[in-house]
Order: C-alpha cells, then structure tokens, then sequence
C-alpha cells in the first residue's frame, strides 16, 4: 500500500547545516534537499498513529519517493543527495537537480519556545522548496498529483486517508491520501533512503556480519556523519551512513541498521 503525503504549500527539507538568528537578521546555511529524512517520515507516522490511536508501533515503511503524476505521465523519483533526484518518468530514467531557482524565501520572526510570543526584532530567512513548481519541471506538463510517496504494509495505514498532520521544517500542514501506484520499472534496485553502515568503499558496504555489493549510479559516492534524529527532546545518535543513492546487489528490501525507521531502504524503479 501506498501513502502519499502532500505538503500544503512550500517545505522545508534541512539534511544539515545551521541556522543562526541575529537582531540583524539571520545566518542560515545547510543543505535543503527534494526529500525528507527518514527520520521525519518516521516521527510523522509516530504522530498520525498516535493521534488516531492505530496503536503503539509505527509501521515499517519503504521510501521515501518523490511521486508526480500528470495526464499522460507518471514520473517516480529517488532522492540523488546532495540536492538531486533520479527519476523514471513512463520507463525513461532522467536527473533532476534541485537549482536555487526552485526555492522561496520567506521571512519570519523568531517564537520564544517557553512563552510562544514572538521576540522582537529576531528576524530570520528560510528556504522553502515549491513542491509544485519542481513537479512541473520533472514531467513537463500540467499536474494532476505530486507529493512524497511512502509504501507500508499496515492495513491500519488506510484509515489516514484525508488525515492532515505536521510535516517537516516548521511542522508544515500535509495531507496523507492513499494512492494506487502502476509505472514501468527500469530493473535497478536503487538505495532511497541513507543506510547506516559500519564501513564501505566504492564497491561494497559492510554491518554486522553482512557485506554487500554496490554499483555506482553517479559519478561519485558519497558517504558521511548523519544524525539519527531527535527524540523527546534529545539528539540521537550519530553515524556513518552511505547516502542515496547507488544500486544495491542485494535481495532484501533494506540494508544496514535501524531499518525499522526506514533507513536503507530499497526500491526497485
């Protein structure tokens, strides 16, 4: 079954990076990316099963996706970090990248988190990627659907169809509908969400007593310190992973650690 999350308006996807609000008004650097962590996805599941008591386990999850469907066409994308999506558009395999141009900037004033009242004078700038506009530009022609596609297999999953919830930077208004998803795959089993892993080189990726075959899809790898989340306030931890994304020689529908929240997932497009 496939969930598609629609953001109600700009979003903000932040992989990194910092933001610093002055008087003046604010430093914001970081890398802004096409699609959310898994983390996010993952805390968005906590909250709508949590809301609308369908239990205390979130469900496992595939993704996630970037989804766009229009008259004629229907394009499925995987996140290519940093700022880029590999996309299958009607059995075609195309690359996006996420260009300045693709992002709003809105201004706003700091909240004091204690009293929830505005500070005066703390201004600050964000970036905010126009889901609509990059829809367009992956595909070409008018739009019918687009939105962040995530596979479960909870039945419980189909009583969030229409419900709106919190969804990245700022906690954003989004909808979850459920969607029936038919495209023409490519055959490659493509990395969609970062994988956390003990070591790996440009052929192989190891944990545990696992090691697995990789294939590169880009002209380069890229592997880096990413961090696990938040959780109750906290930071969790942080660890090596291999970012999306490469082609996996491998059966299984995830690789690496934490895959109960979604990390190393597998899709084949």
């Amino acid at each position: 079954m496939y969930l598609l999350i629609r953001p109600l308006g700009s979003v903000v996807f932040k992989w990194g990076g910092y933001s610093s609000i002055l008087i003046s008004g604010s430093i914001n650097t970081g890398y802004f990316e096409p699609l959310p962590m898994p983390s996010t996805i993952y805390g968005l599941l906590k909250y709508a099963y949590t809301v609308k008591r369908l239990g205390i386990e979130t469900p496992k999850f595939k993704g996630p996706l970037f989804y766009v469907k229009g008259k004629d066409k229907v394009a499925l994308c995987v996140h290519m970090f940093p700022q880029g999506l590999k996309c299958n558009t009607e059995g075609k395999e195309n690359d996006i990248r996420i260009e300045e141009e693709d992002f709003e900037r809105r201004i706003g004033i700091a909240i004091d988190r204690k009293t929830k009242i505005t500070k005066e004078g703390y201004i600050y700038m964000e970036k905010m990627l126009d889901l609509y506009k990059l829809s367009r530009k992956i595909i070409d022609t008018e739009v019918e659907k687009y939105g962040i596609l995530i596979e479960v297999e909870d039945e419980n999953a189909k009583k969030l169809n229409g419900f709106i919830v919190p969804f990245g930077g700022e906690s954003r208004p989004a909808k979850i509908s459920i969607e029936e998803v038919s495209f023409k795959k490519l055959g490659k089993r493509l990395l969609a969400s970062p994988a956390i892993i003990d070591k790996g080189d440009e052929n192989h990726i190891e944990w545990n007593s696992e090691n697995v075959k990789i294939k590169m899809v880009t002209n380069k790898l890229t592997y880096r310190l990413i961090s696990l989340g938040f959780e109750i306030g906290k930071r969790l931890q942080i660890r090596l992973s291999l970012m999306p994304t490469v082609e996996i020689l491998y059966n299984k529908d995830f690789v690496g650690y934490f895959i109960e929240k979604g990390w190393g997932s597998i899709i084949e497009i």
